[in-house]
């Protein structure tokens, strides 16, 4: 069994639990989800939200031909971005297929598969960074002493600290022989220094339930850090923050609900219906939360939620865009905004392209990339 498919089969398993979260009831501190264009019951006041979406052509066609001729990468998922000092954007990564593209547009049985990598966009010029060498390429971060069949590192979200770059990483480990048989580890966070994009070092955090990374966002002083209670049937969002500068120094608090502690364990579920992969900026005057609708099984819809606070609670839901793909074998997660690359009025949002049948994805190398959507956003009140 390749890499590629455990992942798919447990993307499966994920998105099969989320049918169950539909039913599932919320913690008591988590909070609903008001209906698009009703009055969110906050004191920032009722808001009434359209929304219209075009594929964003010149990053499909940046990457896609990037893909098509570079002899380097061919497709990921996950893809964050993060902006780099000087105009530049680190895409960040998770499993990656490398090499060449045939000419029909499949992708050739042999392709490198690796759990993580970067691509620099440099003012147009993109570079991909992984490890190993041209002939036998590796996952840029690895577990340290770690084998790649038995545990690797998937890429959360990512900040810049100063002259380095921080990545979120997530331990996985393989827990027996089958499809399913593997399960989080724990959190961590790779440091690499800039421009040269070396690996400086991996700082470890202690042991968790919450898969910590999923988004990230700077405010008043404060990093802050969302996590993921992963259930598989039901994903809960967590809430940390650090000291601005001090990712991997300084001391983490936890939103429990009413206020921060210092102790994971008061770490209060917000609300559920979130994606392992999402995100959080301000936008339009709100704290605005973009992701795949998991309170549906193996939903097309991409959504988003608006606040007053970071901490939510986060209502108002409304569908930004169905993924097209979504059909037969063919799904779609992990959407996210990227408040750097889109404007005021439109957030740009990307989601990722899976297949259950691993076949599809070596058919296809468009089964396998990330999509880049513009929606442009109305909001009144």
């Amino acid at each position: 069994m390749t890499f590629h498919r455990a992942r798919v089969r447990a993307a499966t398993a994920l998105l099969l639990g989320a049918a169950l979260a539909a039913t599932a009831p919320l913690a008591a501190s988590a909070a609903p989800a008001g209906p698009a264009g009703h009055p969110d019951g906050h004191h920032g006041g009722a808001e009434t939200i359209t929304t219209s979406a075009a594929v964003d052509q010149p990053l499909t066609q940046k990457f896609g031909t990037y893909g098509d001729t570079a002899g380097r990468w061919t497709g990921a998922d996950s893809a964050y971005s993060v902006a780099l000092p000087g105009g530049k954007t680190a895409w960040l990564y998770s499993d990656t297929f490398l090499g060449t593209v045939n000419a029909d547009h499949s992708r050739p049985a042999d392709s490198p598969f690796i759990h993580n990598s970067i691509i620099v966009d440099n003012h147009g010029t993109l570079t991909t960074y992984n490890g190993g060498t041209a002939t036998a390429p590796e996952s840029l971060v690895r577990v340290p002493g770690g084998d790649e069949a038995q545990n690797w590192y998937w890429f959360g979200d990512g900040t810049v600290e100063g002259n380095h770059l921080r990545v979120s990483l997530l331990e996985f480990a393989r827990t027996g022989t089958g499809g399913f048989d593997f399960a989080f580890q724990n959190s961590a966070i790779a440091s690499f220094s800039l421009p040269s994009m070396r690996l400086e070092g991996i700082t470890q955090r202690p042991a968790g339930i919450v898969q910590w990374g999923s988004a990230i966002y700077e405010d008043g002083g404060y990093t802050y850090v969302y996590g993921v209670e992963d259930l598989q049937s039901t994903k809960y969002l967590h809430l940390s923050r650090v000291r601005n500068g001090q990712l991997t120094t300084g001391v983490r608090q936890y939103w429990t609900g009413t206020g921060w502690s210092t102790d994971e364990s008061t770490s209060a579920r917000i609300m559920d219906g979130v994606a392992n992969e999402f995100s959080v900026t301000k936008f339009q005057g709100k704290y605005t939360l973009v992701t795949g609708d998991t309170t549906e099984a193996l939903s097309a819809k991409v959504v988003m939620y608006r606040a007053d606070a970071l901490t939510g609670p986060f209502l108002n839901k409304t569908v930004l865009y169905t993924t097209p793909e979504t059909s037969g074998n063919v799904f779609t997660y992990n959407a996210k905004a990227h408040p750097e690359l889109g404007d005021r009025n439109t957030l740009l949002v990307t989601y990722n392209v899976n297949s259950f049948d691993t076949a599809d994805v070596y058919a296809d190398v468009d089964n396998y990339r990330p999509r880049y959507v513009d929606v442009d956003v109305n909001i009144s009140h």
